[in-house]
């Protein structure tokens, strides 16, 4: 069933499941960060991760709608097997986390990308669903050493637009 989600062939069932935790650690990781998740940063992160289903670039759609499925049964299960304790916690998430990067690198770069740029807005996005007026200002201290998730490898794709422009440039350097 797993590698049915499109671009993922290549990888194994349990790269999958790596990617498909992530979101679950990400929630945790930011939102507990002070050491409670607590009720605004769960509905926020599942609102988000729901609009990922049908508000993405289509190939992650089918991604996140197996990431979706069961979400906070996957959060209460990590939190009950996670150490209580707030750092000692969040250096073990960030530890699975690392796992990503070579799972990333075997990716096409454009899904590779998309998939970066979606954990890191879930991680803001999670940091930002409680406290502060509006939500402005909301991401705490301790927060905010983990919501750019620091122990992922950036990944970005060359922009499509000037990768056209330099070609167009170059074949108007032939004529």
């Amino acid at each position: 069933m797993w590698t049915l989600i499109t671009g993922f062939e290549n990888l194994s069932k349990e790269e999958i499941d790596t990617l498909v935790e992530a979101p679950a650690l990400i929630t945790i990781l930011v939102g507990a960060a002070d050491g409670e998740l607590d009720k605004e940063e769960r509905v926020w992160s599942e609102r988000l991760l729901r609009s990922r289903t049908y508000n993405n670039p289509k190939t992650l759609n089918e991604f996140y709608r197996v990431v979706v499925e069961g979400f906070w049964m996957k959060v209460h299960s990590e939190m009950a097997h996670l150490p209580q304790d707030p750092d000692t916690r969040n250096a073990e998430i960030s530890t699975r986390l690392e796992r990503l990067n070579p799972i990333l690198a075997k990716l096409d770069i454009q899904l590779a990308a998309d998939l970066y740029k979606g954990f890191l807005g879930l991680a803001e996005e999670t940091a930002e669903a409680s406290g502060g007026f509006l939500r402005l200002g909301a991401i705490s201290a301790v927060e905010a050493r983990w919501v750019k998730l620091p122990m992922l490898t950036p990944v970005v794709a060359p922009k499509k637009e000037q990768q056209e422009e330099e070609e167009g440039d170059d074949d108007w350097k032939d004529d």
